[in-house]
C-alpha cells in the first residue's frame, strides 16, 4: 500500500525513490512533466503522478490515496510548491517532511582565478545587473524563467540558454524566440570540464546560476566561471530551510517502513488463519449507475481496490474507506497483496463485463494457481457488456449475434460475417471503423447496416447507423464497438 508521497523532479526526489525501490517501499512520486518521469525507474513499488497540482489537488490526492508521510523534495527554488505542500498536508493533517539541499554558499569564488561573482536576491536583481554587463550570457536557471532575460538589449544575439531536453521544455524556448545555437537542450548536473567547453565554444561572458547546491552541480559551474575569468550571477537561495538530508530521509524510510511492520504483525497472525477475499468487479461501460447494487454493496467493505485510476476516480467519492491502488494486472497486484496481508477484503476493478474479453479471465487463472488458491477465496462480480448495452440502446436482442473482438486481437471479420447474420466487434486504434467499412465494400459487403458506439452510457454517447458507404468518411471513437447485420 502507498502511504508514502514524494514529490519529486530534482536529483533527491530520485535517489529518494531509487531507495524506496531498493527497499521494497511502495510510494507515490509525484512530478510535473513527463522528463521528470522518464529519469525515474520502472519498478512495482514506484507509482508515479505526472501532472502539476495546485494544493487543493494534492488535498485530494492524499486523502484519496491513504497517504500518511510525504516528502517534498521539489526544487529549493520551488517556493510555491512547497507552500502548496504545506498547506495540503495542513489540511489532511499529514505528516510533511522537507528535503534540504547541501548549500554552496561557502563556496563563493570571489577570490579564485580572474573571474568575478556577484550575488543577487533575485531574477528581476540578475537582469539588471546583466544590463551593466556586456558580451554574451550562458542563462542555466531553467526555462520556466528564461521570459525574464528578453528584457536586455539584443537578447536574442546574447542569451544562451541551457534548458532540460524535453519536447515541451524546446517548444516553450522556441516560443519564446530562444532556438537555434542559442538553445543547449541537455541532462545535467555537468562537470566543470564541460561547462569550460561550452563558454568558450559560445564566447560567453557571463554564467547566470542559481546556489543549487552539489546536487545542482553549483561549484562546477563557479570553478569553471573562475577559470576562465567570467562573471558568475549567482541568484541566492530564497531562505535558510529547515527539514532534512536526503541522508536522514532515507533514515526515516527505513524507520517508517519498519514501524509499519511492527503495527501489523499482530493482524497479520490474525489474517494468515483464514483466507482473504478476491471480488473480481465488472465496472459497466463506464459511466454512472453501472454497476449492479451487489457491486457497490462489496466495494464498501473492501480495503482495498485496485483498478486503472480512470474506475477509481469514479468510485472514490462514494467508497471513501478503502485505500485505491491504480493496478489492474495480477503481476502488479499479487506481490503488493503479498507485501499487506492486513488487506483482508480486496476488489479488482474491471470495465464492461467480466466475461467478455476482459481482464478477469487472467486474475482468476492467476488467482486459482499456487500458491494463491490457498490464500485467496475469489468472487467474480459481473457487470454490463458493451453488446448488452449496445443491443438495448437499439431495442434488439442478442441471442443470435456472434461476439468477437477487434481490440489488440486479429479475426476473420468476413469469414465471421459469412457464416453469421449478424456479428458484434470491439474496435481499436489499427481496426478502426473506417478500416472496416473499406474491407467490407472491398469484399461485397455494400449493404450490411453497422451500428457504432461510442463512448457508450457516458453523457457524451453516440451510436450512428448506416452503411459502409455512408460510414467510411466519418471520424469515430477508436474504441468503438460496432454490431453489423446483413
Amino acid at each position: 500500500m502507498c502511504r508514502v508521497l514524494i514529490f519529486g523532479g530534482t536529483t533527491e526526489g530520485r535517489i529518494l525513490a531509487e531507495y524506496c525501490h531498493e527497499k521494497k517501499i511502495y510510494a507515490w512520486v509525484s512530478v510535473a512533466t513527463g522528463y521528470g518521469r522518464s529519469v525515474l525507474l520502472e519498478s512495482q513499488y514506484l507509482h508515479i503522478h505526472e501532472k502539476p497540482m495546485t494544493a487543493h489537488e494534492m488535498e485530494g490526492f492524499i486523502g484519496k490515496n491513504g497517504i500518511t508521510l510525504v516528502l517534498d523534495a521539489t526544487h529549493p527554488y520551488a517556493t510555491l510548491a512547497s507552500e502548496n505542500i504545506r498547506t495540503a498536508c495542513n489540511h489532511t493533517g499529514t505528516s510533511c517532511i522537507r528535503i534540504v539541499r547541501e548549500s554552496s554558499e561557502d563556496l563563493k569564488p570571489g577570490d579564485q582565478g580572474e573571474g568575478t561573482v556577484l550575488w543577487v536576491s533575485d531574477l528581476e536583481e540578475a537582469v539588471l545587473s546583466l544590463q551593466k554587463i556586456p558580451g554574451n550570457i550562458l542563462v542555466t536557471t531553467g526555462s520556466k524563467e528564461l521570459s525574464a532575460f528578453t528584457k536586455l538589449d539584443s537578447w536574442e544575439e546574447r542569451v544562451f540558454a541551457r534548458v532540460l531536453p524535453g519536447l515541451s521544455v524546446i517548444s516553450a524556448c522556441e516560443q519564446l524566440g530562444v532556438k537555434g545555437k542559442h538553445l543547449i537542450a541537455m541532462q545535467g548536473p555537468f562537470t566543470a570540464e564541460m561547462n569550460r567547453a561550452m563558454i568558450r565554444q559560445y564566447d560567453i561572458s557571463c554564467l547566470v546560476t542559481k546556489e543549487a547546491g552539489h546536487a545542482g552541480g553549483f561549484p562546477e559551474k563557479m570553478e569553471a566561471a573562475a577559470e576562465c575569468g567570467i562573471t558568475a550571477v549567482v541568484i541566492g537561495r530564497p531562505g535558510k530551510e529547515e527539514g532534512m538530508t536526503v541522508r536522514e530521509a532515507k533514515k526515516l524510510l527505513s524507520d517508517y517502513k519498519e514501524e509499519k511492520a511492527q503495527s501489523q504483525a499482530m493482524p497479520e497472525l490474525q489474517i494468515r488463519t483464514e483466507k482473504r477475499t478476491v471480488s473480481l468487479i465488472g465496472t459497466g461501460m463506464g459511466g454512472e449507475d453501472q454497476m449492479t447494487v451487489k457491486a457497490w454493496k462489496e466495494l464498501q467493505q473492501c480495503d482495498v481496490i485496485f483498478g486503472a485510476e480512470r474506475m477509481l476516480s469514479g468510485i472514490s467519492p462514494a467508497v471513501p474507506r478503502a485505500v485505491k491502488i491504480p493496478f489492474y494486472t495480477s503481476k502488479d497486484i499479487l506481490p503488493c497483496l503479498d507485501a499487506h496481508e492486513e488487506y483482508a477484503r480486496i476488489g479488482i476493478l474491471y470495465s464492461g463485463d467480466t466475461g467478455f474479453y476482459s481482464g478477469t479471465k487472467k486474475m482468476a487463472e492467476a488467482l486459482a494457481r499456487e500458491p494463491y488458491c490457498q490464500r485467496y477465496d475469489t468472487v467474480v462480480l459481473p457487470g454490463i457488456s458493451s453488446v448488452s448495452y449496445l443491443c438495448s440502446r437499439l431495442k434488439t436482442d442478442w441471442e443470435d449475434v456472434r461476439l468477437v473482438s477487434l481490440h489488440g486481437r486479429t479475426c476473420d471479420i468476413i469469414k465471421e460475417l459469412t457464416l453469421n447474420p449478424r456479428v458484434f466487434a470491439l474496435l481499436d486504434g489499427t481496426n478502426t471503423v473506417k478500416s472496416l467499412c473499406r474491407l467490407l465494400k472491398e469484399q461485397g459487403f455494400h449493404e450490411v447496416r453497422l451500428s457504432v458506439g461510442e463512448r457508450l452510457s457516458y453523457p457524451d454517447e453516440r451510436i450512428t447507423v448506416g452503411t459502409p458507404e455512408e460510414l467510411e468518411g466519418q471520424d469515430f471513437d477508436r474504441l468503438s464497438a460496432v454490431l453489423i447485420e446483413r
